[in-house]
């Protein structure tokens, strides 16, 4: 074809391309090499750095086939096309309605503005809207992310990329799965909108709902949210995370588990601080230690874990303590668990009730094995009472005490210093009388929650009396104190003040 001739063929077919689009905008063939009319076909075919424009749209291409009868092409071979001279698009081969404005664009597709490049290999794009759509698979990369799903929508106007479907997010700090977000390449702002699994160092996020934001490291979750970090998973109606600060805020409903101690840590409000060497939950917190047979509630106004010398895990419990199971119920200012040695201290007034007896120390170390009570160690001060009816209480006193725990029930005291002792013998159910004596060193053996045998290790002073000859004010020891009132009767009241 001569040159005279394709500039003929150009403005006739953009004269049939104006009827045929109904007064749409036209696609202009701006040049090609070669001309060849198909007319059985009702197209032409261009051949050769094929040129063509639409509105603010530019497209070449190796070749093209051109419908007389319709504003409608075919490219093949190099297809590019450009938007207001920022948005690149180009792929083997092409589809473009000049009517719709969409453009089908297949085989090593890749679109590109001045934030973000796609690839694909099957991509649709809505030139009016400016909208790109891709189907079976595709990559979007930025100047900090990647991103892949088999679905995705990329509004160029706003910036925002909608993926759907094995969503996988490559950050500098994490890496995601999801079902379901939204990255916006502007801001960085990953939106999260279905169930998503975020993985980071030693850690795991999983969420359906919030917000990350890829340059300062801050994510907020709102729903199903759970973390997971080496042997503890945490779940919270509402999850923040500054990974900048190394912080973690959890709002309303929370649950901790240390799934090699059966440890369960609940409250409304917690932050996890300083690479996880700190955490605190606080609002109705409650501490669960979980045994095989009996559960041990803890609560306090404050429940943390700190990190010791050595990088042990201890536990604390400050601020009005009160705690219960069925066999154990107690209460002080602070409780202190090196999870490491499985001694929990408790300071500040304690008092403990276990099988019927209540023991009140300057300070009380409780001695566990699997969650499980073993033994007592009441420093300083000791004192075990057994009320045995509204007038008589079988009483035992010292410096220290050792109580020896069997079957969740105290069946051995050890008193070491300072020893007392004022119980009430019986023979066959009828007490015979009321029994004080004094040794500095004392065991004391208990069954069925009952003084059954007294040992004196060394002689002691004191004498059996009839009740009658006993004045009421010889019963009671020195400092005696009946704190039956404070006793936590169920799990609830360790929360009432």
């Amino acid at each position: 074809m001569t040159r005279k001739a394709l500039f003929l063929f150009i403005c006739l077919s953009g004269i049939f391309g104006m009827a045929g689009a109904q007064k749409k905008a036209v696609i202009k063939i701006q040049h090609a090499d070669f001309y060849k009319p198909e007319p059985a076909l009702k197209r032409n075919k261009l051949i050769g750095n094929v040129k063509l424009t639409q509105n603010n749209m530019v497209m070449s291409c190796d070749s093209l086939y051109q419908y007389s009868d319709s504003n409608y092409v075919e490219a093949f071979g190099h297809v590019h096309a450009i938007q207001n001279d920022s948005l690149h698009l180009w792929g083997d081969y092409m589809i473009y309605d000049g009517n719709s404005q969409l453009a089908k664009v297949r085989r090593h597709v890749v679109m590109q503005d001045p934030t973000i490049t796609l690839t694909t290999d099957f991509l649709d794009y809505d030139a009016q809207d400016r909208i790109g759509y891709y189907f079976n698979s595709g990559m979007l990369k930025d100047s900090i992310n990647t991103l892949i799903s088999d679905m995705g929508y990329y509004y160029t106007t706003t910036h925002d990329m909608f993926f759907k479907d094995s969503v996988k997010v490559y950050t500098p700090d994490y890496t995601m799965h999801s079902d379901t977000l939204i990255y916006n390449t502007d801001s960085k702002i990953i939106r999260i909108t279905g169930p998503t699994t975020i993985y980071g160092d030693n850690r795991t996020l999983y969420s359906e709902n919030g917000w990350y934001n890829t340059l300062s490291s801050h994510a907020e979750l709102y729903k199903n949210n759970v973390l997971t970090y080496n042997e503890y998973i945490a779940y919270a109606d509402t999850l923040v995370v500054d990974s900048l600060t190394s912080t973690a805020i959890m709002k309303n409903n929370i649950h901790m588990y240390d799934t090699v101690n059966n440890i369960i840590v609940g409250g409304h409000y917690g932050e996890v601080l300083k690479n996880n060497d700190y955490a605190f939950i606080t609002d109705r917190a409650l501490l669960t230690l979980v045994g095989k047979q009996d559960s041990l509630f803890v609560h306090g106004d404050t429940l943390s874990v700190s990190k010791d010398s050595a990088g042990n895990n201890v536990m604390k419990a400050y601020y009005d303590t009160r705690f219960f199971s069925r066999d154990l119920q107690g209460l002080c200012d602070s409780m202190v668990f090196p999870v490491v040695d499985s001694t929990i201290h408790l300071v500040g007034t304690p008092i403990v009730w276990a099988s019927g007896n209540q023991m009140t120390a300057t300070q009380i170390e409780m001695l566990m094995a699997n969650n499980v009570i073993k033994e007592f160690h009441l420093n300083k001060k000791a004192m075990i009472i057994n009320r045995i009816d509204s007038t008589k209480y079988n009483q035992i006193k010292g410096r220290d005490m050792v109580g020896h725990m069997q079957n969740n029930e105290l069946y051995l005291v050890d008193v070491n210093g300072n020893g007392e002792t004022l119980y009430y013998p019986d023979d066959k159910g009828v007490i015979i009388g009321m029994n004080k004596a004094i040794s500095s060193y004392i065991k004391i053996y208990l069954a069925n929650r009952k003084v059954k045998d007294i040992v004196f290790l060394q002689k002691p002073e004191g004498n059996l009396n009839p009740l009658f000859l006993v004045n009421p004010e010889e019963m009671r020891l020195r400092d005696f104190q009946w704190h039956i009132e404070k006793q936590p009767q169920t799990k609830e009241e360790i929360f009432l003040k």
